[in-house]
This record gives structure tokens, sequence and C-alpha cells, in this order.
């Protein structure tokens, strides 16, 4: 069984059976019990009537919302890895029945470019603390669900490659530029605990004038409440449960970040990831952002219980997601409107590209 979940964004659902519905029977049936799915969404398929309940749930939790701004997948596949015809026929004799685990999948397609200083300074308006904490805490609860490109990632781009390079070689190129990008409000407030940013926000709120600022906060203290809790399920945490998981890992070409945290579009930070992801993927498969496994051959109430917390994951990645699209909304608002009173000049790049997108295609 392989199931699509759905691309985020301008994709429809598709659902594939490869062998046989057995596990998305078993799966719809744990659905329906934890009430996920409906008597009514059945319609003679198993793998239709999980989609039903799937949809649904997603559609609840903010699904049109996230499409605003993310572009991915989440998938369903009772094989973690890509398997030839051949190959898929071997494993379905060897079974003996139908597949033993399902694999969770999540990633993204496209990185959402998040141009943020424009936005930093309307928050430093109203509190010189403000612009930290909302940095901190928005990087953080993004992390939970995706990998995050930002300053830092750049900073450890360029330091390794102005290594054993000497000023001539450096004098026109983005890498000595990327540590001054960091906006004065941010320097040595990075490093701030996301907690600690969290009550910030929520001592300053009450005290926001500006209608935009407020909304940011706002936006940024639900996403944080819909992803307390949860954490980044990486790959690599089942590789002690997935035989050969550690080689395919080590197999892939990278993964694709799910958004630029830069300053601006063309920056120090947008340069040193065009040439990061230039060649991403070439060599490999790109390893999934977020990787989680349901036992299915485990009794109907410890089923019950994965499959319910699984879903709960997505949904609260989903809901977490929409938050954060509405604040992608009002910072790509404010960065046009700041580029429309100000003529910023072309940006840095390290390398030749195509130029800039606001979704940065990988």
């Amino acid at each position: 069984m392989q199931v699509t979940i759905p691309q985020i964004r301008g994709i429809p659902w598709r659902y594939c059976e490869r062998w046989d519905e057995e596990p998305a029977a078993k799966l719809g049936m744990s659905l329906l019990r934890l009430k996920i799915c409906r008597p009514e969404d059945w319609a003679g398929s198993a793998v239709d009537f999980v989609e039903r309940g799937f949809e649904r749930l997603a559609k609840v939790s903010g699904i049109d919302t996230v499409r605003k701004v993310w572009e991915g997948e989440i998938l369903i596949l009772d094989h973690m890895f890509e398997l030839t015809e051949q190959e898929r026929c071997q494993t379905r004799a060897e079974k003996e029945g139908f597949a033993e685990e399902l694999f969770i999948l999540s990633g993204f397609s496209s990185a959402a470019s998040i141009p943020t200083e424009p936005t930093l300074s309307v928050l430093g308006q109203e509190h010189s603390r403000l612009p930290a904490a909302f940095f901190v805490a928005f990087r953080h609860c993004l992390g939970k669900w995706m990998l995050v490109y930002d300053y830092e990632a750049a900073m450890e781009h360029a330091e390794i490659l102005t290594l054993d390079r000497d000023a001539a070689e450096l004098a026109d190129s983005v890498y000595p530029r990327v540590a001054p990008s960091l906006p004065a409000c941010l320097r040595e407030r990075l490093d701030m605990n996301p907690s600690h940013a969290c009550s910030i926000l929520r001592a300053i709120r009450p005290k926001v004038g500006s209608s935009t600022a407020r909304q940011l906060v706002s936006h940024l203290l639900d996403m944080w409440r819909h992803s307390a809790g949860y954490s980044h399920h990486w790959p690599s945490r089942l590789a002690r449960h997935v035989p050969g998981l550690d080689d395919y890992l080590e197999e892939c070409d990278g993964m694709a970040p799910g958004c630029l945290l830069n300053w601006y579009e063309n920056d120090p930070i947008s340069a040193c990831f065009e040439e990061e992801v230039e060649y991403i993927g070439q060599n490999g498969p790109l390893a999934p952002c977020i990787l989680r496994m349901i036992r299915m051959g485990t009794p109907k109430e410890k089923l019950d219980r994965q499959v319910g917390q699984l879903f709960d994951y997505i949904a609260a990645l989903i809901r977490s997601l929409a938050c954060a699209a509405k604040i992608v909304e009002i910072i790509r608002e404010l960065y046009d409107e700041h580029v429309r009173q100000h003529r910023i000049e072309p940006g840095l790049q390290a390398h030749s590209s195509a130029p800039h997108l606001r979704e940065k295609q990988l």
C-alpha cells in the first residue's frame, strides 16, 4: 500500500494501492475506532476509506491555509525504500501476510522564503526585546516540523568555505558578509532559550499598540501552543528499529529545507542557501524530513494508541504550520511594503543563479 497525503500545495490527494488493501483495512479500522474515520466514509475501498478520514482531519486542522505557503507532502507507505517491480514481487513473495509496519514520511519540495528584517524593525518599534523573542520562538516552532535554513546555517557554510583562503581570494566573495548581516536587534540574543522567548512574547503582547505587531505575536503564540509537547522526528531516530535505514540515509543526497529564514530576498543568507541546494538530490534520493513508524502487528489497544498518537502529531503539524503561514503572509506584506518604500539594490549571490523566487525550488 502507498498512500500520499497530500502534497501540501497544488497536487490533489491520491491514494495508490500496490499489493492489496489489508494494511489500509487494518489502519482504517483503527481510525474508525478513534473516530477519525466515520462509517459513512466507506465506499468499498479501504484505501479510499482512509483517504476520506484523513482529508477531513487535514481540512479541519488548516491544510488549505498551509498550502498558501508550503509545498510538500506527507506519505503513508508500507515500504521504507524505493523498490523496483522485481524487488516488490520478491518482497511480496517473502512476506506471508500484509506489511507489519507502515511508515509516515514528510518532506518539502521547495523552501518558503521568509524575509524577516522589515518585520523585526516593526516589532522593535514596540519593544526592544520583541524582535529577538519573536525570531527565536518562530525559528524554534518551525524547527519542530522542518529543516530551517537560517543565519546560523549560512554562517556554518561560509566558515567552511573560507578556510585556507586569503583576503584576496575572499575580496569579492559573499562569505565574509554573512556575519555582519545579522541585525543589531538579534546580536548576542540568538541563543536565547525559546521558552524564555515565549514568556517575553506573552508579557509584551498586552502592551503592543500596532495591530500588525499584535497579529504577529498572537499567531506565534498560537503556533507555540499547537506545537507544544512535540519534537522533530528526524529519520535517524528510527535507525535502530529499521534494518537498512542507516545505509539508506548515508546514500541520501541531503534533505530539503522547508524554509529559508533570511533577512532580505537575495541577501548573503540567500546566496549561501542557493549555493548549498543547487546540486542537492542529484547524486541520490533526498532524505525525508520526518519519519515515523506504526507497528501493525500489535494488539488492537496498542495499535490504536500508536495510530492516535501519530495522527495527533500530523494534525498538530498542520495546525502549527497554518499559524506559521499566517505569520509568513504578514512578513511578506511588510517586506513588499519595505521594497516599495526603499529601492533595494540587487542582492548578493554566491554564484550565478536564476532570479530569486519567493518559493525557493529545490
